[in-house]
């Protein structure tokens, strides 16, 4: 390591000012003019090289950094990798939504420290370990392309995240409720609950190469084992801060909150009082009151932004803490409407996945929810009826979610079998059935009918609805499938507002 650093370590702005010289370099550029510099064997800037190429090398492009470029050795002391200015390194992915897109996405959550399990934890922010780790951030943003190899990746912003900035104002306040909430959860013994779905922009995320080698006992209740966490900024969150803070401009959102909004409110608290102000009212009232066409697509979930006062797609808040508006419509026995859908699966990908790494887990894991709530009071008129926030309980998707994604996965695995009735004008299958499952069933993402059967085509869709079954299929196909959380699972959820 240089003994003469080309910055000075104990001022931010000469470390920030060195930092920007990163800009449009490759990691592969960084070791090369290090081993150039110090005229060291070509030989070994190879070994190097293919050494931060393997995917499986530990600590990866940071220490890549923090070595040839900042010139420390990379270490896991508990203090920031810049003590003299308190100031944490971290180096982070980001990639571009579509190639013909200017908006960006951070590539991944951005992890910060442990949570300690064999000690105590402070109650409040002001008095943690974290604070010291998230207080001030120096972000290195690489643009990632997973076609090519890791070091040929290009840094493309640098930026100094000051929690206590007066910018991140209203943010700070939300991390500190973040934090107490899952300090709380430990704090009484239920680290083994932990959810990401549980906060807003500071998460809990899961640390350890297999979930059962991760866990380990709790300082407050040792008879329930726990899988290890840690503190980070969600990846959601990285995302706004990222278009809006760091490339600026790129990315457009309302606030629901004023700086002293949250200083006087709970970020829930505030949420559902100002929606539940119009509790009683029905949906062509509300849509006259704030002047929304009852034609439009997803006109109840504009019709909610409207309420909160955002005039924009989404507001400010809950992209940073990725929370779905879901709008519930319910019948006068109680029932939904109906089921809620999301994203259709590629099934050659979705049974090569175990199901911790699948999308419907993380989507489960991290997503909080605000349903609102529409009862039906007379035929086809709907009146708001309650609002709640929701995320599902860890323990309940990792036992029953698991068991009734695999048992989708297996039966793909094992072959789909299928009865043509009413002359191909109807097909079934023998998927497993709605009826037989707590939350999750399987049925078709397309509303157009489509399926390859033995080399003969039913149904009035073409070849863009449908996927391509397995070999043990013989080249069959059927119409595009996607996850829907079942009704009943979704009355039980809102039977409180009900």
């Amino acid at each position: 390591m240089k003994k003469n650093k080309p910055y000075e370590d104990d001022k931010l702005e000469s470390v920030f000012r060195y930092s920007k010289k990163l800009i449009g370099m490759t990691f592969k550029n960084i070791l090369e003019e290090y081993y150039t510099e110090n005229k060291l064997d070509s030989k070994l800037l190879e070994e190097e090289i293919s050494k931060y190429n393997n995917a499986k090398a530990k600590g990866g492009l940071g220490n890549l950094l923090e070595k040839y470029y900042y010139f420390y050795e990379p270490n896991n002391i508990s203090e920031p990798d810049f003590p003299k200015i308190g100031t944490e390194l971290k180096v982070t992915p980001y990639e571009k939504k579509s190639s013909s897109s200017n908006n960006l996405k951070a590539g991944e959550r951005l992890v910060i420290t442990m949570i300690p399990n064999n000690e105590e934890i402070s109650p409040n922010f002001e008095n943690s370990h974290l604070k010291k780790k998230i207080s001030k951030i120096l972000m290195i943003w690489y643009e990632r392309k997973k076609e090519q190899l890791k070091i040929l990746n290009k840094i493309g912003f640098v930026n100094l995240f000051d929690i206590y900035d007066k910018l991140h104002e209203k943010d700070f306040e939300i991390i500190c409720e973040d934090y107490e909430k899952i300090a709380t959860k430990i704090r009484e013994g239920k680290a083994h609950e932990l959810s990401e779905g549980d906060t807003r922009y500071l998460g809990a995320c899961t640390k350890g190469a297999t979930a059962e080698n991760s866990l380990q006992p709790q300082y407050y209740n040792k008879e329930i084992y726990a899988k290890r966490r840690a503190f980070s900024l969600k990846q959601s969150y990285m995302t706004y801060l990222l278009n809006s803070y760091v490339k600026t401009g790129l990315m457009e959102y309302d606030s629901i909150f004023s700086n002293e909004d949250l200083k006087n409110n709970k970020f829930d608290d505030y949420i559902i009082n100002k929606i539940s102000q119009h509790i009683g009212e029905t949906e062509k009232e509300l849509y006259e009151k704030f002047k929304i066409n009852d034609d439009a697509n997803h006109r109840n979930r504009i019709l909610v932004n409207k309420i909160l006062g955002v005039n924009t797609e989404n507001s400010e808040e809950f992209e940073k803490a990725n929370i779905v508006i879901k709008t519930i419509r319910v019948k006068n026995n109680g029932t939904p409407k109906e089921s809620m859908s999301f994203p259709k699966i590629c099934i050659r990908d979705f049974v090569n996945q175990e199901f911790e790494d699948s999308y419907e887990y993380s989507y489960f894991a991290e997503t909080r929810f605000l349903f609102v709530v529409f009862k039906e009071s007379e035929k086809d008129v709907y009146k708001l009826k309650g609002v709640k926030f929701w995320n599902m309980p860890i323990e309940e998707l990792e036992t029953i979610g698991k068991l009734e994604w695999e048992a989708y996965k297996n039966k793909f695995i094992e072959g789909i079998n299928f009865e043509i009735l009413s002359n191909g004008k109807r097909i079934k299958n023998d998927l497993p059935k709605k009826s037989n499952h707590k939350i999750f069933h399987l049925r078709p993402h397309s509303k157009k009918s489509a399926y390859l059967i033995n080399g003969k085509k039913y149904g009035n869709g073409t070849d863009s609805d449908m996927d391509s079954l397995l070999d043990v299929n013989d080249g069959d196909k059927m119409v595009y499938q996607c996850f829907w959380l079942n009704n009943t699972y979704i009355k039980e959820i809102i039977k409180d507002i009900l």
